[in-house]
């Protein structure tokens, strides 16, 4: 088990999602690789197409960045003991660097665009998984900076497995919108209107996270969070061992105050509580709610699992 959190690369293939370099242009990506057009999309009429189409990109551009994972990886094989120190020093300096670029924009050069360019549509889902490599292959202002900080996160762990399950990670955070727009776009097209709009927080944040990610490497403290996760999973796993009870009680309560609020928020800001999205979300927090309370489900023991895999 790598000794990065793997949630944080996940967390940073969904930053790059939703990036300006990638969020706006779904509708292009669905509709190129589909073959469906922007109609098509809103109105969900070739929902099973554009769904199967989509899956096979995904997995082109996850193929590539697990294949830059593994090669970036046998770097950390050239460096032990103190040189290891210095290079997980500078890596991190770097990250640090990357991410305050991403938040204030002084290096300019590093907004230069280099993208594969693909003319012909794909017929088939073959073509659609050689077109997924090559948007993993493309670099663009964006998706760059992040990438190459999980890559460099991806040489310091210096074995195949951990930078494989790094890199899997962001694919699949990147991935997982990808697929939801094309299984749901007409019904998520609010979502990403909301997020269109507030790009620039996104890209703060994702220059935030960068620099989080660079400091704790370039102090040696990435380890801390492990030994976190390991002590708040051991922590609610005895909670829920010896007072099942409360436990059910607590994430109960949680997740009715968590539908309670998706429900008022809306109606004291003047909006319409029954939108697609809001509905499915209520009615999945609904579902959970009924299985918690019949124990058929443990939200805090699938958390504590969680927990402890990562501080593993």
């Amino acid at each position: 088990m790598t000794d990065v959190p793997v949630f944080a690369a996940f967390g940073a293939g969904l930053l790059s999602f939703l990036s300006p370099c990638v969020l706006p242009l779904i509708p292009g990506y669905l509709s190129f690789i589909s073959g469906a057009g922007v109609e098509e999309l809103r109105i969900g009429s070739r929902r099973g197409g554009i769904f199967f189409r989509t899956l096979f990109f995904v997995l082109g551009f996850s193929a590539v960045f697990v294949g830059l994972g593994l090669v970036f990886s046998g770097s950390g094989m050239f460096v032990s003991g103190r040189s290891n120190r210095l290079v997980t020093i500078l890596a991190g300096t770097i990250i640090v660097v990357l991410g305050l670029n991403m938040i204030f924009g002084f290096m300019k050069f590093l907004n230069s665009e280099a993208r594969i360019h693909v003319r012909a549509r794909p017929a088939s889902a073959a073509g659609a998984f050689v077109v997924g490599m090559a948007f993993g292959a493309g670099w663009t202002p964006c998706i760059g900076p992040i990438l190459a900080s999980i890559l460099l996160l991806a040489a310091r762990s210096g074995g195949a497995t951990e930078a494989a399950l790094l890199l899997s990670a962001y694919s699949a955070g990147l991935a997982l919108p990808f697929l939801a727009a094309g299984l749901f776009f007409e019904r998520l097209a609010p979502l990403w209107a909301w997020f269109k709009r507030h790009g620039g927080a996104v890209r703060v944040a994702s220059g935030i996270l960068l620099t989080a990610i660079g400091l704790t490497m370039a102090l040696g403290r990435l380890t801390a969070f492990n030994a976190i996760a390991a002590r708040a999973g051991m922590a609610l796993t005895a909670f829920v061992a010896t007072r099942p009870s409360a436990a059910t009680a607590w994430t109960v309560a949680i997740l009715s105050m968590t539908a309670a609020a998706i429900a008022i928020v809306p109606a004291l800001r003047g909006r319409r509580l029954a939108t697609p999205l809001r509905l499915a979300v209520l009615s999945v927090l609904a579902i959970a709610i009924l299985l918690e309370s019949l124990g058929v489900l443990s939200l805090a023991g699938i958390v504590s699992g969680w927990l402890l895999f990562q501080g593993a």
